[in-house]
This record gives structure tokens, C-alpha cells and sequence, in this order.
């Protein structure tokens, strides 16, 4: 609860405030309190939109939201195991790309890739 309640701050912070918040994730302000005071679930999409905004790892946030959905439950402990199985994995390979012989970063080379292309580039 802790974490999205500071996830939801730093979008806002970000966006420059709720109602800028709300504005870009098409919701009405009154449901980013409800969020903030844990009065509304946040779906894994909501999540991660609120982890980009943030600057924060969408993944890991979208993974934090499945599981949380699942608090109480007897799947709860389940959707830990398997989900953490396919963070861990993903984990090691970005350590794996950030340790190799290129140095360029990811984002780097989307850009570069970008500018040779002359077509922007969509978040999906």
C-alpha cells in the first residue's frame, strides 16, 4: 500500500498534480484519493501507466498489482512464486546486457534508431 501510495505521489508530483494526473490517465480525480487512500484498486495497466509516469519500472509494477490483487487469497503465495520466477529472469538478463562489450544504453539506441528512420517512436 505504502508503495503506491508513493508511486501515485511521484506521477502526480511529475504530471504537476492530481487533477494533471488524472487528466493523463483519463480518470476523474476524485479516484486518484480513492487510489492514494487504498478505497480503490489499481489494475496492473493502471500500474504500470503510474510507473512510467513516475520513472519508475512498469513491469515491476504491473507485477506488484497482480499480486496485491491476490492478497488473502490462496493464489497470492502461487502468483509470488511464478511471477517472481519471471522478474528474476528478466533481472539477469538486463544485468546481462548491461555488462556486456557495448556500452550503449538501450535507450541510446532507440534514439539512434529513431533519428536513422525519421519515424517516431509510440509507447504502447
Amino acid at each position: 500500500m505504502e508503495y503506491v501510495k508513493r508511486l501515485i505521489d511521484k506521477a502526480s508530483k511529475v504530471c504537476g498534480g492530481d487533477q494533471a494526473l488524472a487528466d493523463r490517465l483519463g480518470i476523474a480525480r476524485p479516484n486518484i484519493s480513492l487510489m492514494r487512500a487504498g478505497k480503490r484498486a489499481i489494475s496492473p495497466a493502471t500500474a504500470a501507466e503510474l510507473a512510467d509516469i513516475a520513472g519508475e519500472d512498469a513491469r515491476q509494477a504491473a507485477i506488484d498489482a497482480v499480486i496485491e490483487s491476490a492478497k488473502g487469497t490462496r493464489r497470492e503465495l502461487t502468483l509470488r512464486e511464478i511471477l517472481g520466477k519471471g522478474l528474476a529472469a528478466g533481472v539477469a538478463a538486463m544485468l546481462a546486457i548491461s555488462y556486456s562489450s557495448d556500452s550503449r544504453s538501450a535507450t541510446e539506441l532507440i534514439a539512434s534508431n529513431a533519428k536513422q528512420t525519421s519515424l517516431p517512436i509510440h509507447r504502447i
